[in-house]
């Protein structure tokens, strides 16, 4: 998901919604002093590249003159333009206040644990910024930042809550500081029952605000898309409504893609994008959702048609763009339909959700695993770092530190690659993947009784798993010759291991 700025509140709440834009922003950013002026800014440089020639002239002349009311003008022009959804899920729920939107929330104010004014101020910086990335999730119905801040030291009854402003969701969250740390608890409150669904818990240096603001908003903003998605699928589940719609089909896909993946799974996620599609062949989550799937099967080695997959994923996401072009998602997943064949041409594709969306921590660890394939093996480290410390706890994680176990692989740090495939196993022992890396670094550095016990593992897992059968699908991953050479180390240490050929 990308970021955004603000939200629009619903009619009839409190005066401070009557605010002037500018006003209604942030009272951080009209000091021109906020911690994250600067993220801001180049949040908003990166979006502008995905607008016409006119919105960037406006951002410049905005950023000239250091006002807010330039910066006010693009931002409503990038809501209209780019963020369609989310203006048509804004105006269904003025014209239907009795029906809270599935996807409704508000980011409470962050209390302030201790007397110091800084850390008020960082608090502050937290909840808005926060509000700016969730309401840039398609389909969502965001409380702006005026009405949230009414409620700032005050108790709040959150079944009261959910019906005064006609939501389902509450983010809570509280700061305090302990030395030189400091600690922020956060949880995703369901305002029908007043219980938290989700909490965390984030730690950081109080040294650097600015640094710590944009690294925590950027998790939790990955956080909470997913935990609202499944959040709310569950509670579809539990009460499921008379006549799901198409919107109800695809949430429940994302939520399965947003589990450990599987073969399983990604079938299941399908079939609910596809019975969204049946219901409303143009529902963009489900096209985006679809293609996602196709080419996670594609790149698992499970599809039995790469080229038609890959036509038919490249076709849902073209689609996709052409009605969202600030798609973060979409980009990554145009970047993997090439990655599989081309992944230099895949590189940039990553390079546009990153310009959109600079924490997307898919986007930092697909192109991580893109030099990998591309014979450029030395750079996949950074990324796919980067989108560790940016979601460590992802429903990704898993893949995320096959990659990092690949690239060590390739390079021949083994037991650095050992201990990420270790990981990667450990949170998902469904994923074939890094057992065949881990039985050529074991077999590499000599412990032939772990690369036994991993190829039974492995046996378990995927039991058509065969030397020939690997080398011909990672082959026709990339025909890059330091690629291949590198993958033929592998090949190798499989077959020294003990593992079947045929």
């Amino acid at each position: 998901m990308t970021n955004s700025e603000v939200s629009n509140d619903p009619p009839g709440k409190p005066p401070s919604d009557d605010e002037p834009p500018d006003k209604a922003v942030s009272d951080k950013e009209q000091s021109g002093k906020s911690p994250s002026d600067r993220n801001l800014k180049v949040r908003l440089r990166a979006r502008l590249q995905v607008i016409a020639g006119a919105l960037a002239s406006i951002a410049a002349v905005g950023a000239i003159a250091g006002g807010l009311v330039g910066y006010w003008t693009v931002w409503k022009t990038l809501r209209t333009d780019v963020f369609p959804e989310s203006q048509k899920t804004q105006k269904q729920a003025t014209a239907r206040p009795d029906l809270a939107p599935r996807l409704s929330l508000v980011v409470l104010p962050f209390a302030n644990l201790n007397n110091d004014a800084e850390q008020d101020y960082f608090a502050d910086g937290i909840t808005t910024d926060l509000t700016t990335d969730l309401a840039q999730m398609p389909d969502t119905f965001v409380i702006g930042r005026g009405t949230a801040f009414t409620y700032k030291n005050k108790q709040v009854d959150l079944k009261t809550l959910g019906k005064d402003l006609g939501i389902r969701w509450a983010v809570q969250g509280a700061v305090q500081r302990a030395g030189d740390r400091v600690r922020m608890n956060v949880s995703l409150a369901d305002l029908s029952t007043g219980r938290d669904v989700w909490s965390d818990r984030f730690d950081g240096d109080r040294m650097n605000l600015a640094d710590l603001q944009e690294q925590v908003t950027a998790r939790l903003a990955r956080s909470l898309n997913v935990e609202l998605i499944q959040a709310e699928s569950r509670r579809s589940l539990m009460d499921p409504p008379t006549n799901p719609d198409a919107k109800d089909f695809s949430m429940r896909g994302w939520a399965k893609v947003y589990q450990p993946q599987t073969k399983v799974t990604n079938a299941q996620a399908m079939d609910l994008f596809d019975s969204a599609l049946r219901l409303d062949p143009d529902n963009i989550d489900a096209m985006l959702g679809k293609a996602w799937c196709i080419v996670s099967g594609v790149l698992s080695g499970s599809s039995t048609s790469v080229m038609e997959d890959k036509k038919i994923a490249t076709s849902l996401v073209d689609r996709v763009l052409a009605k969202r072009p600030a798609s973060a998602n979409a980009h990554v997943t145009k970047g993997n339909t090439l990655l599989y064949g081309d992944p230099e041409r895949a590189l940039p594709e990553f390079d546009a959700a990153l310009e959109i969306d600079p924490n997307s921590p898919v986007a930092h660890a697909t192109k991580g695993i893109a030099f990998v394939t591309a014979g450029r093996a030395h750079e996949a480290f950074s990324p796919v770092q980067i989108a560790l410390r940016l979601s460590p706890k992802d429903p990704s994680a898993d893949v995320w530190h096959f990659f990092l176990c690949h690239a060590h692989v390739y390079v021949r740090q083994y037991n650095e690659a050992i201990e990420e495939c270790r990981r990667s196993i450990n949170l998902n022992k469904l994923n074939w993947m890094p057992y065949a890396d881990l039985i050529s670094a074991y077999e590499a550095t000599g412990q032939l009784e772990m690369a036994h016990q991993m190829i039974a593992e492995l046996n378990a897992v995927r039991p058509d798993f065969t030397v020939q059968w690997f080398r011909q699908v990672d082959y026709a991953r990339s025909s890059n010759p330091q690629f291949r050479r590198e993958y033929d180390d592998i090949v190798d240490g499989l077959r020294k291991a003990g593992v079947r050929d045929r």
